[in-house]
């Protein structure tokens, strides 16, 4: 008698545990409901049906070349998946910058963008970007080169997908107008009684206009990319000053003679520019290899650029799925033949014949990858994340003479205690 008591009892207490409030949910942690049941990260829109096809923008900062060979890979994601993208160019100088980012903040621009990974952290700080690993369902950046992401995350999160890099790298001729052989100075002393001993040439060849190009110059001099010191910021400005009146008399010299060239008249020891310019050219006698003194050598000068996704896109599943198309192995490879960039994919660098075997890959591409694969490439920015125009704009007006050293030294944040 007792027992059948015990087991009414229990009955009892069952029906009462079923009617208590249904906050006590004992399978929440089985599976994970559709979003919704947690707070989504900061920015970030409800993920949208797989469906979605589109249409959608993508923004980029390309040449004519590189936005014909996108085009052509993104008509081949556009057939295998149906889904509507549109590139267009994308202009983001410091005259428009302001609209930019205006368009983007009142939802008008594109969905997605792809531009200098410097530009990626103020995007998203000024809360036009979506983070690319908060809710996608995927985790970016396993395979890629370490040294690229840290730059892209802020705030806990990531916010830009590497899409490829070009290191700054010099070259030379192996032996000087004389037949002797030339070899690169391998200090700052050395620089400076190389200038010394060379007056009238210029000693350093690069686009004043291209602000990596700057901060090569300033790395081989051993300097810090970053913040310039003065004696390497006035090296500079002397070296400039003889190519400005090398390049003014090659074009006195091509109004009296049509035989002669600027090229042929304007010549420096040693030519920096990017890996991409030189990818494609094999000469007899040029020696090259990356642009870097040894003062620095855990930070060359490697301009990135990276893909990122519009805080305002109600297409967000979709931008994902294209980004991460144009950066998985096959479209990498394709992408760094027909660009001459190089890929960010670490696995790809393992064998030269994977893009190249020339000896620019060897010389610069390997050791690119190496010093990336654990290091950050130089940021240009004065130690200020949304510095990347202060920087540009300050190269450029130092070298034509429109602000003295002191001045653009003055522009450096100062270090934090």
């Amino acid at each position: 008698m007792k027992r059948k008591k015990y087991w009414f009892l229990f009955a009892i207490l069952l029906l009462s545990l079923s009617s208590l409030s249904p906050s006590f949910d004992f399978t929440h942690h089985t599976r994970r409901e559709p979003p919704g049941d947690e707070p989504n990260p900061p920015q970030q829109r409800p993920e949208v049906p797989e469906t979605n096809l589109g249409p959608i923008k993508v923004g980029v900062q390309l040449n004519p070349d590189e936005l014909r060979q996108l085009k052509a890979l993104n008509e081949r994601f556009m057939e295998e998946t149906g889904a509507e993208i549109e590139i267009t160019p994308l202009e983001t100088s410091e005259t428009q910058k302001e609209s930019f980012l205006l368009e983007m903040s009142l939802g008008e621009g594109p969905d997605i963008v792809l531009m200098d990974s410097h530009l990626i952290k103020a995007l998203a700080m000024n809360g036009c970007l979506l983070p690319v690993d908060a809710s996608q369902g995927t985790m970016p950046g396993e395979d890629i080169l370490n040294g690229l992401l840290p730059s892209l995350q802020w705030n806990g999160y990531q916010w830009g997908m590497p899409f490829d890099i070009d290191p700054y790298i010099m070259t030379w001729q192996s032996k000087g107008k004389g037949g002797e052989p030339f070899k690169v100075p391998e200090s700052r002393q050395a620089w400076q009684q190389y200038l010394e001993r060379h007056k009238v040439s210029p000693v350093l060849s690069f686009d004043w206009n291209d602000p990596y190009a700057f901060g090569a110059a300033v790395h081989l001099l051993e300097g810090d990319p970053s913040k310039p010191d003065q004696e390497v910021l006035d090296m500079l400005i002397h070296n400039h000053g003889r190519v400005a009146e090398s390049a003014q008399g090659a074009t006195e010299a091509e109004i009296n003679s049509q035989e002669s060239t600027t090229s042929d008249k304007v010549e420096a020891a040693v030519v920096i520019g990017p890996y991409s310019s030189f990818s494609d050219q094999e000469a007899d006698g040029v020696s090259l290899a990356l642009a870097m003194g040894k003062a620095h050598l855990d930070t060359p000068v490697v301009r990135t650029r990276s893909f990122a996704v519009a805080a305002h896109t109600e297409s967000s599943a979709l931008a994902m799925k294209w980004i991460t198309y144009m950066t998985g192995k096959a479209m990498q490879r394709e992408w760094s033949r027909a660009a001459g960039t190089l890929p960010v994919i670490s696995e790809l660098y393992v064998m030269g014949t994977n893009l190249s075997d020339r000896g620019v890959w060897q010389k610069a591409a390997v050791p690119a990858q190496v010093l990336l694969s654990r290091n950050e490439p130089a940021a240009l920015n004065f130690g200020d994340s949304e510095g990347f125009q202060t920087y540009s704009q300050a190269a450029n007006r130092l070298l034509l003479g429109e602000i003295t050293i002191q001045q653009y030294m003055e522009l450096y944040t100062p270090t934090q205690p």
